[in-house]
């Protein structure tokens, strides 16, 4: 416990001193520019931590076949931006399924290969999602942010159901002190 509340400590000092000598260095510079009611900004970034899921929002245009195939079921109620917005808020919805999504009996991923390489990519797709989410509106960066989308949805709605049936996990240990002694020896006992 004393480990975790160091790690606390340093997190919250490091919280702290952004909030109180420098609030505005994770802030866009065009959130500075004085506002004119006669001018829209060119590029409209919102904060970073929002990018991934802006990005998926302006993935949907009218020209992919998804957003043309529920056009036509729907006899045009569903228009490009109205998926764009389902597509976003689905984007989240799907990370808080994840527990239900996920089928395996192995709750923790150092115990799952096959799970550790899925995830590192999803965390790469987050990044490149931030990155399209930054820059403009236009080729390739529509196709990029498209292509990432489909991966998240597919991470969560296939594969990580199909990982839980298909992946067979490590076997794991039956106490935290056998896990210990395999990683760091018998003998490499903390003082008590």
């Amino acid at each position: 416990m004393i480990k975790d509340l160091f790690a606390l400590a340093v997190i919250l000092a490091v919280f702290f001193a952004i909030v109180g000598f420098m609030p505005n260095y994770l802030g866009h510079p065009d959130n500075y520019i004085e506002a004119n009611p006669l001018a829209t900004p060119a590029h409209i970034v919102p904060e970073w931590y929002f990018l991934p899921f802006y990005a998926i929002l302006r993935a949907f245009t009218a020209d992919v076949w998804v957003v043309i195939a529920a056009n036509w079921l729907s006899f045009g109620i569903i228009d490009a931006k109205f998926f764009g917005v389902l597509a976003m808020f689905g984007a989240i919805a799907v990370m808080a399924l994840a527990p239900w999504l996920d089928t395996s009996s192995v709750r923790s991923g150092r115990y799952r290969p096959m799970f550790k390489w899925w995830f590192a990519l999803l965390c790469i797709d987050f990044v490149v999602l931030m990155w399209c989410g930054a820059m403009p509106a236009e080729e390739p960066y529509a196709t990029i942010s498209l292509i990432a989308s489909a991966y998240w949805f597919a991470y969560f709605l296939v594969i990580l159901p199909l990982l839980g049936v298909i992946e067979k996990p490590l076997a794991q240990p039956a106490t935290i002190e056998e896990d210990f002694n395999a990683h760091y020896g018998p003998k490499a006992h903390p003082a008590e």
